[in-house]
């Protein structure tokens, strides 16, 4: 096979897996934040990181999330290939794998070192619940990502 092809392919799916697991973790933390007395949007949150204020942070955390969905999935796509987990349904159970690993690494620096350094207060305040939300979208970003690319041509 064509080595340019095998690469346009790869990045292909790896974004197309990225950006449908972006939009499934936004979804399922959207669900979960529901239920909470207090609700936080995550996209504002990271976007608040770099603009210190609310004003422009849903542009600004909407971008680096999708920049970050892209990365995480060229990566989950590298790594689920490297593990021969490519195909049906090996893609999904290492996605799902790879979406836990990854969540517990991001909500324990979230809850631990993030939130006390947060510019703004009110996203200052975490707990399980926090962590647990974030937890679940990542396992949800990782499900989609390994179905999808159980389901291409890589």
């Amino acid at each position: 096979m064509d080595p340019v092809q095998v690469i346009t392919t790869y990045v292909f799916f790896s974004v197309i897996a990225g950006i449908a697991g972006a939009i499934a973790m936004t979804a399922v933390m959207t669900l979960i934040d529901r239920a909470h007395p207090v609700r936080r949007n995550m996209i504002v949150a990271v976007g608040s990181l770099l603009t210190r204020s609310t004003a422009n942070a849903g542009l600004v955390g909407v971008l680096l999330h999708a920049i970050a969905a892209i990365g995480s999935g060229l990566v989950y796509t590298l790594l689920l290939m490297a593990l021969n987990l490519s195909s049906w349904p090996a893609g999904l159970f290492g996605g799902l794998g790879l979406g836990a690993f990854h969540g517990m690494v991001v909500s324990l620096g979230l809850v631990w070192v993030i939130a006390d350094q947060h510019p703004l207060e009110e996203y200052r305040e975490t707990g399980p619940a926090v962590f647990l939300e974030h937890l679940a979208g990542h396992v949800a970003y990782g499900g989609v990502v390994g179905t999808i690319i159980a389901l291409s041509p890589l």
